[in-house]
């Protein structure tokens, strides 16, 4: 398993980045840890494993953000410890329909620690970004 925070942070953000494009709930959910809180852009706070992330997700996937697009880029990843990384990367969304139609811009912050033989996150706080 590696411990370069750059690549295990980029990893990190592919694997939510492919699994919201294919609007997948299930492998959304598997790049969190069994007991992860997750903020939303809202601020509404998700607490619970890759199962609960996942179905809360597929829910999301299959209404407002139904055929949506994301674009993750990492902008920064270091170790704050032995074991835990922190990073923040940034998303571009384009969503045809629903509440949020059109382009926007977030900001994220993790917090990754191994579980098993994987890295997963286990804090995710996304924040829209305002003009």
């Amino acid at each position: 398993m590696t411990t370069n925070p750059t690549s295990i942070a980029e990893a990190f953000y592919a694997t939510i980045q492919d699994a919201w494009n294919r609007a997948d709930g299930a492998a959304f959910g598997s790049a969190f840890g069994a007991d992860t809180e997750f903020i939303d852009t809202r601020g509404v706070k998700h607490h619970g494993g890759p199962a609960r992330i996942g179905t809360d997700h597929q829910g999301i996937f299959d209404s407002i953000y139904k055929g949506s697009v994301i674009r993750y880029d990492l902008e920064r990843a270091r170790m704050v410890g032995s074991d835990v990384i922190l990073a923040n990367g940034r998303a571009t969304l384009d969503a045809p329909g629903g509440p949020l139609r059109g382009i926007h811009h977030a900001v994220s912050t993790v917090v990754l620690i191994p579980e098993g033989d994987e890295w997963r996150a286990i804090a995710f706080h996304n924040t829209l970004v305002t003009a």
